[in-house]
């Protein structure tokens, strides 16, 4: 259905409004989707952007999942901001060019797919208490708690190398090199 209305919106070379509460119709049709909460527009944007770099928290959640880690800024390496949530190491862009005060707490947008998991430890991994693993086809879904409690998802593909986990085990997990985790405002 999806990739006929695609091709019938092309063919006819009109507009389409349509209304759903099914992200995944959403994501895969759209040239351009508005995200609404309480009857009020909340980010007005292309699917991908939608995805990589929501406006908000309530975008950020809504759109697929996201794990919203409470982070530390530490530093920057050119537009690249540093951020520890707890002991992970979390790295941003940058998109105004400013970074903010050392020290100053802000939330980081973090996709379960931009996680890695590992069964032993190694610089740049912090440890997470493994609280379940959802079997979804062809990957896994990890629910996590970081060592400060914070709840925390993984994806990772079923072969993938190394993840091999049950509840209670402990995971090293870390950000997956390239990333693209928004600053998320207050």
């Amino acid at each position: 259905m999806q990739v006929e209305l695609k091709r019938l919106q092309s063919r006819l070379g009109t507009t389409f409004v349509m209304v759903t509460h099914d992200q995944t119709e959403a994501l895969s049709i759209s040239d351009r989707i508005v995200v609404m909460n309480k009857g009020r527009i909340e980010q007005i944007a292309p699917p991908a952007t939608l995805y990589d770099r929501p406006a908000t928290k309530f975008v950020a959640s809504f759109i697929g999942t996201m794990n919203l880690l409470q982070s530390r800024f530490v530093g920057r390496d050119g537009d690249r901001l540093r951020f520890t949530a707890g002991t992970l190491p979390l790295e941003a862009i940058s998109e105004t060019g400013e970074a903010p005060a050392e020290g100053a707490t802000r939330t980081i947008g973090v996709r379960p797919e931009d996680l890695l998991a590992m069964t032993e430890a190694a610089p740049g991994t912090a440890p997470a208490r493994v609280n379940s693993v959802v079997f979804h086809g062809r990957t896994l879904r990890l629910h996590a708690e970081l060592g400060q409690g914070a709840p925390v998802v993984i994806d990772a593909p079923r072969q993938a190398e190394g993840f091999r986990f049950q509840v209670g085990d402990v995971a090293h997990i870390s950000l997956r090199r390239g990333a693209n985790c928004p600053v998320l405002p207050s």
